[in-house]
């Protein structure tokens, strides 16, 4: 069976930086941390904990820039607020100059996870009542927080420092020659095995169990790593043990829609809570259209491009009556509202609704939509994805299909026949569409794509994904030119941190950039 929907969705206030970090945790500002009044008791470790998650969200939307927005899904939004340093990464053409490369802020992140690893057992000779089980509990959630940072700079520059001091001042610097890759990766190993042995499988409270890192968090970014490193019997290893967890946990398909409203489903794993009192959630500003004060705003000013007119996969504008449990964006015209009459350079406005409704199958949206978005790290059909694409890799493909098609039951589509999706490059280039139809826009489709093409003989998988039907209308030999070297696929060092960082010296690929 082929696919035969790509949604190309734009950007409009990807400009806006998400919440600043300057009044982080006043208490137990990072700065502060070492300071001797500090580490007295549980409670400075548990507020210093909750500061590491609150953390994640200043590095949110360099985060997701890195890991997405190179995908075949996005288009420059309307807004002129859609600057250069954006366009870059939409025409596969960056330089060490634009400011999205700019790793300090999850520098800085992994600043506060040493330090709070450095310090935090100082509590121990200072509190009593603090057990050292709880401890390394706590422990545990910082380890997997690194983890998570490293990886994320690990697939979007492949070689980059090993910082272990701690974070103490703005003026503090790195000078610091970067790691390998396959030294970066045994890195994030060694945190994650110390985390999955620290880390509690259950909290008290729900909520914990979705925003704070469990067990299960662990062993699906784990299984993540796993796969990178092209290690498939690993990554099935820990996926069979998030399948015993989460197999009979997949919302219905008549609730879908629970996923991203009010979120935390049964199936989801690890998210960035949002509440009315937090940080602001970027979902809203990167996937709406809205109007305010007079003015007009288009997030998502795109396309809705079909490749073939096969019938299995109707187009979004079907009427929804004829699809009503359908999923996310693979069918619907409520996964993707066009916003008619409203038309850039690039195409027609649409937005994400998933990210911003109250109810699926309506216009509702829901009150305060940037403070009530969860950003979801990994949730169990991502999981299904890696199966798949690991038992593939083994040549399993009927085994990876049976996979897939345990998700397109969730989503009320017709399963894949049996050998419908094909094998090698063909199987891959419909995986990695299967994905974009269940996850896209949350925030690994890049990532996933540049892990296929990595593997000898797979290079074509993104390079045509890439450059077919470009959504800046660039044409097919310059997009396909610009990523011949697999170089292109990761990022150059921001030429900031060059500068004050006597032991990085630029790539080689972005010399002359």
């Amino acid at each position: 069976m082929k696919i035969s929907i790509k949604i190309k969705v734009g950007l409009l206030s990807l400009i806006a930086v998400l919440y600043s970090c300057n009044d982080f945790l006043d208490v137990d500002r990072p700065d502060n941390l070492v300071k001797n009044e500090f580490w007295q008791s549980s409670d400075h470790v548990f507020s210093s904990l909750m500061g590491l998650y609150t953390s994640l969200n200043s590095s949110l939307n360099h985060l997701h820039v890195w890991g997405d927005i190179r995908s075949s899904l996005y288009a420059p939004g309307r807004s002129s607020s859609f600057s250069n340093i954006y366009s870059q990464f939409l025409m596969h053409d960056i330089y060490p100059t634009n400011s999205l490369v700019s790793w300090a802020q999850a520098y800085k992140s992994i600043g506060w996870v040493n330090s709070f690893l450095i310090n935090a057992p100082l509590t121990l000779e200072n509190d009593p009542t603090f057990k050292e089980d709880q401890l390394n509990e706590m422990l545990g959630e910082a380890y997997a927080i690194r983890a998570l940072y490293y990886f994320y700079l690990v697939r979007a520059f492949k070689e980059v420092p090993i910082i272990k001091e701690a974070y103490e001042s703005d003026l503090q610097k790195i000078n610091t020659a970067v790691s390998t890759e396959q030294d970066l990766l045994d890195f994030i190993e060694e945190d994650l095995d110390i985390a999955l042995r620290y880390v509690p499988e259950i909290y008290e409270t729900q909520q914990d169990n979705f925003g704070r890192i469990t067990k299960n968090a662990v062993r699906a970014l784990w299984a993540d790593v796993k796969l990178w490193r092209n290690q498939y019997q690993e990554c099935l290893d820990l996926c069979a043990v998030l399948d015993s967890k989460y197999a009979n946990s997949l919302v219905n398909p008549h609730d879908w829609y629970t996923i991203f409203n009010p979120g935390n489903s049964p199936e989801s794993i690890f998210e960035y809570q949002y509440s009315q009192l937090g940080p602001t959630s970027p979902l809203y500003n990167w996937f709406s259209y809205h109007d305010r004060a007079g003015e007009r705003y288009l997030a998502n000013a795109s396309n809705v491009r079909l490749n073939s007119s096969e019938e299995l996969y109707p187009p979004i504008g079907l009427d929804p009556i004829l699809y009503t449990t359908s999923d996310t964006i693979r069918l619907k015209t409520y996964a993707a509202f066009n916003m008619q009459n409203i038309s850039t350079g690039y195409g027609t406005g649409v937005e994400v609704y998933k990210f911003l409704g109250e109810a699926p199958y309506q216009r509702s949206y829901r009150s305060s939509n940037n403070r009530t978005a969860n950003y979801i790290f990994y949730r169990y059909r991502e999981i299904l994805f890696m199966k798949a694409e690991a038992l593939a890799m083994q040549g399993e493909y009927l085994k990876a299909e049976e996979v897939l098609n345990i998700i397109r039951e969730q989503c009320d589509i017709p399963p894949i026949e049996p050998g419908g999706a094909g094998d090698g490059v063909e199987f891959f280039t419909n995986l990695l569409m299967e994905r974009e139809f269940e996850l896209g826009f949350e925030g690994k489709e890049w990532f996933a794509a540049v892990r296929v093409a990595r593997r000898p003989g797979f290079e074509s998988v993104l390079i045509e994904k890439a450059a077919m039907n470009h959504s800046m209308g660039q044409s097919y030999q310059v997009i396909r030119a610009r990523l011949l070297n697999p170089e292109s696929w990761f990022l150059p060092y921001y030429y900031d941190e060059v500068k004050k960082n006597q032991q990085l010296d630029q790539k080689e690929f972005y010399l002359n950039k």
